[in-house]
Order: C-alpha cells, then sequence, then structure tokens
C-alpha cells in the first residue's frame, strides 16, 4: 500500500467535530472490489493486517506534524481560544455524564406532637411514584350575555308577592348568625349613615347611656325601676331594670372589656349572674308572679348578646342555661306568659322570641321543635290573614260574630294593638316571611297609617320599639317614612338639662306609669341604635 496515495473520498465529521476516518487528516478508504474500506470483509491476510497498522501509524505521525505546525504558525491568541474551547467541551461531556434521575421522595408522619419534635433518623421514609395527572373534563362553554355597558349592574328583578301560607313561609327561616355584627367600632359608623342616622341620633345615645350610668347602683352592679330618679315605675323590678339598661349599653357595643362603659357593664354583669339559678332562671324575688318571665327573657337576651359579642367561654354556660329555662317554660299552645308551662299571650312571647333568635344569632342551639310550635301560637293570633295580630287567643264561648270581622267558626283574638300587631309582624320576619310577602307590606302600611311619633298626645314607646325593629327590617320606602320623623322627634323629646338630662320623660306615655323613667329611657335609647344594633335580615351588608 503506498501511505501517501490520496484517499478516494472524504467523510463528514465524527461525534464532537472530531475527525472521524476517511476525514481531510488523511485517512484514506481504499476501494477494493469497488467497495469502501469499511465494506470489506472482515476477514483479511496477514500482510492486508500489517500494511493497515502501517496506515494508522503513519497516519498519526502526519496529524501531529500538522499540528504542531499549526500551533508553531498560528497566532496565540487562537491557540488559547481553542485551548478552552477543548476544555469545556469536555467540562459539557463530563457534567451530562453525571446528571443523575433524582427521584420524589416523601416523608408521611403520623404522630404526637413529642414525636414531631425527636431528631429525624431519615428512617421510615415511604416513596411515593407520582403519575401523571388525569386530564380535567372539559366545560361546555356558555355565551356572555351582551350587555349595552358592561360596568352597569345587571337590572334588579321585579320584586314578588308570596302567596304562601305562613307554615309554608316558616320552613325557611333567615340566617341570623351575623346580626349583631354591627355594634363593633368602625361598623357603627358605617351603618350609622347607610341607614339614615345622624350624629343628632348618636349625641342622644351618647347622653342617654351617661345618665343611665349614673342610676347604677354601684354597690351590686344592679339597677331599680323606682329611683333614685324621678318619676319611677309604680312596681320594683331590679332584674327587669338590670337587663333593660344591659341591653342599651351593649347594643351601642359596650361589653365588660371594650367600650366608653366596659366598667358599668362588667359591675353590672358580675351581679346579675350571681342571680342566676342553678335551672338557668334569674332570682326574681321579690317580685308578682307577672313579672317573672317577662324579665327572665329580658336577661336572656342580654347573656345571650354577650356571650356573642365577646366570645368569652365565661358567658356561654349561663347563656345556655338561661336558653334552657326558657325552652322549658314554653307553653302548650306554643307561646309563654306569666308562668312556665301557661297558655302563652303575643306580648310575652315576643320577648321570648327575641331570646331565642340573640340565642341564634351568638352560635347557640335552639330545637326546631320550639321555634315550630312558636310559629303555630303566632297562626292563632293572626287576623287579616296575617297582616294584623291580637294579644290572645281564648276557644269562643259563643257563636264568631260577623259583625266582629271574625271568620265562621274562629274567634276573633284580641284585643289587637299596634305593638301586638307589630311584635306579630316580628315574629313573621324571624320565621321566614320574605320582604315583598304580601301580608307583610299590608301589616306595616297599617302601622305606619297612624300620625307617626305624636309626642304632643299619648306615647306609646313599646309600640314604637317594635314598629323601628319591623320597618327597618323591611327597609325601602316606608322605614324612609318611619326614620325621617324618629330620628327628629326622639332627641328632640330628650330631657336637655338639670338632674334627669339624657332621660325621657314618661308623662303621657301609655306604659310609662308602670315603667317609669328608665323604662321610657331604654326604649327610646334602642329605636336610636337600631341602625347597628341588628343589621337588618334581608340586606347583605358589608
Amino acid at each position: 500500500m503506498n501511505p501517501d496515495a490520496q484517499p478516494s473520498f472524504r467523510s463528514p465529521p465524527g461525534p464532537g467535530g472530531l475527525p472521524a476516518p476517511g476525514s481531510a487528516f488523511g485517512a484514506r478508504e481504499t476501494l477494493v472490489g469497488g467497495l469502501p474500506w469499511a465494506a470489506r470483509p472482515a476477514a483479511r491476510p496477514l500482510q492486508a493486517t500489517h500494511d493497515a497498522g502501517a496506515d494508522v501509524v503513519s497516519w498519526a505521525q502526519r496529524a501531529r506534524a500538522r499540528i504542531e505546525r499549526w500551533v508553531r504558525e498560528s497566532p496565540p491568541f487562537t491557540v488559547s481560544l481553542a485551548a478552552h474551547a477543548v476544555l469545556l467541551l469536555i467540562l459539557a461531556l463530563w457534567m451530562v455524564r453525571d446528571t443523575r434521575e433524582k427521584k420524589l421522595r416523601l416523608e408521611l408522619v403520623f404522630a404526637s406532637p413529642e414525636i414531631l419534635e425527636a431528631p429525624n433518623t431519615g428512617q421510615d421514609e415511604v416513596e411515593v411514584k407520582v403519575e401523571e395527572p388525569e386530564p380535567e373534563p372539559e366545560i361546555a362553554k356558555t355565551e356572555e350575555p351582551v350587555v349595552e355597558e358592561p360596568v352597569a349592574a345587571p337590572p334588579a328583578a321585579e320584586p314578588e308577592v308570596n302567596d304562601a301560607t305562613g307554615a309554608e313561609a316558616a320552613e325557611q327561616p333567615p340566617i341570623v348568625g351575623m346580626l349583631l355584627d354591627g355594634r363593633q367600632e368602625g361598623r357603627r359608623e358605617a351603618l350609622l349613615a347607610a341607614f339614615g342616622g345622624s350624629d343628632a341620633t348618636e349625641a342622644a345615645v351618647a347622653r342617654a347611656l351617661g345618665w343611665l350610668a349614673k342610676q347604677q347602683d354601684k354597690q351590686d352592679g344592679q339597677w331599680s325601676l323606682q329611683g333614685p330618679y324621678r318619676d319611677g315605675g309604680s312596681l320594683e323590678n331590679r332584674l327587669a331594670a338590670t337587663a333593660m339598661a344591659l341591653l342599651a349599653f351593649q347594643g351601642a357595643g359596650n361589653t365588660p372589656t371594650v367600650g366608653h362603659h366596659q366598667q358599668v357593664v362588667a359591675r353590672a354583669w358580675k351581679g346579675l349572674l350571681a342571680r342566676q339559678l342553678p335551672d338557668g332562671s334569674f332570682d326574681v324575688t321579690p317580685l308578682p308572679n307577672h313579672h317573672s318571665l317577662y324579665s327572665h327573657a329580658q336577661a336572656t337576651i342580654a347573656v345571650c348578646e354577650l356571650y356573642g359579642m365577646t366570645r368569652d367561654p365565661a358567658f356561654r354556660k349561663p347563656a345556655e342555661r338561661a336558653v334552657a329555662y326558657a325552652v322549658a317554660a314554653q307553653g302548650p299552645n306554643g307561646g309563654w306568659r306569666y308562668g312556665p308551662g301557661q297558655q302563652g299571650d303575643m306580648s310575652v312571647t315576643g320577648w321570648y322570641l327575641m331570646a331565642l333568635k340573640s340565642a341564634e344569632m351568638a352560635g347557640l342551639d335552639v330545637p326546631t321543635v320550639v321555634l315550630a310550635n312558636l310559629h303555630k301560637f303566632v297562626e292563632t293570633v293572626a287576623v287579616d290573614d296575617g297582616a294584623r295580630y291580637g294579644y290572645r287567643y281564648e276557644p269562643p264561648t259563643l257563636p264568631a260574630d260577623p259583625d266582629l270581622g271574625a271568620p265562621k267558626g274562629k274567634h276573633l283574638p284580641g284585643p289587637i294593638t299596634a305593638a301586638v300587631s307589630a311584635e306579630g309582624l316580628l315574629a313573621r320576619q324571624y320565621l321566614g316571611w320574605p320582604r315583598h310577602d304580601r301580608r307583610l307590606v299590608a301589616g306595616v302600611e297599617l302601622l305606619l297609617a297612624p300620625p307617626l311619633f305624636d309626642l304632643a298626645n299619648e306615647k306609646d314607646v313599646y309600640a314604637w320599639y317594635y314598629v323601628t325593629q319591623v320597618v327597618h327590617h323591611l327597609g325601602g320606602e316606608p322605614w324612609t317614612r318611619w326614620n325621617d320623623r324618629m330620628k327628629e322627634a326622639l332627641p328632640a323629646a330628650q330631657v336637655a338639662g338639670g338632674g334627669e338630662a339624657g332621660s325621657w320623660d314618661p308623662a303621657l306615655d301609655k306604659w310609662g306609669p308602670w315603667g317609669g323613667r328608665l323604662f321610657m329611657t331604654c326604649f327610646c335609647t334602642y329605636m336610636l341604635e337600631v341602625y347597628y344594633r341588628h343589621l337588618p335580615l334581608y340586606d347583605a351588608v358589608e
């Protein structure tokens, strides 16, 4: 073989750009029988093998000579660049070769806190095989409605008149768990503006609470219906007086730890909880019998509100015991009256409605059957298809008188007053009647028909208190009509000077001779706190 013979053809570079056999560096592929070197048979004569070895040595010598000549003749920069390129290539190949597949390892721990704090030994590791997630099912696309103004809100639906019976409506009572949240600092101011309150109404509330704080007995933290102020009530009831005063303070956000009057509230609760008996009732002695359940309902509202506002475990058990006693005292007709187990009347039942709903506002359990029986009682005193309500239903002793408007075979409950009608409508709202129920709307119009807040003649703060709640929950034009008069009349009637400044005079009030000045002042305060005392049932308030 001739080592200086030129190759018959050239091959492309090998992997990494290194010269392949038959490349430009001089490896040749001699044609034998028309085939290139690579296609020769494996078995070759010894001389052919010797010639091949000589060819390889000759090729290597020529390659080294060419490289040395290239290095001598090339500029230093080119040599340095080539050397670095070779080093980078070798480093890249080493890193690719050293890359290893890493497996995902998760540690599953089911242990107590003591075990979790122990040092991890690395044992008990569980190797988890990660599978490819399944593709999510495709959701059918719906076309977006086209609106003329993209930023405009959708049109409000026309209010529907609900013709459902009271029993059907009562199956879906509203959720009341958030109704106490408006009393928090910061929210009161927002709600005051949203629902039509004013600086004048808030100033009146502040003066009223200041007057009430001065009347507290500093020894036991209680209040009295008869003094030490002027124009006290005809009967003493320190339990009711204390509960009513606490409702006024708590309505403005005061608790034993929060608010301007927190010390007053803390002192009152220390004394009031000391009067709770093991059965959950509150010691009312010495009191007339007909005061007993009235007073317990008011105290139950107050303690449930307190727990709902504070979530303090110290008040949960007293609230639960008070609610349990209220449940046990329900009468056979579904209402409450003067003593446990008596046939109920709408006046006392209205207070127990709010006691049970205050328990729900605080997150406490109220048996469903109790509210169902309460609804049945309300049905018995409904008049005019539920637009009005009577005080009490008694089975007829004489045939129904058509001249009295009594349906055939049904006795007309009575007496029908603004106070018990408003209590009945409030019960309907809490038991499930929707805002636009025609019976509710008709009943509110009947309540608003007389002159609003006619302070020059006989007053009835007890009725006004319930009307205020019903219309506030209803909202809309009826609330605006009522509130525009109330927020002007009540602050204007508040005593402005003297020792009774901040209170309201019970003169000419329907219940003034019995409840006295503290009773009058508490109910007027509740009405002026209505903007935040309970969030409206039918509105989503942020």
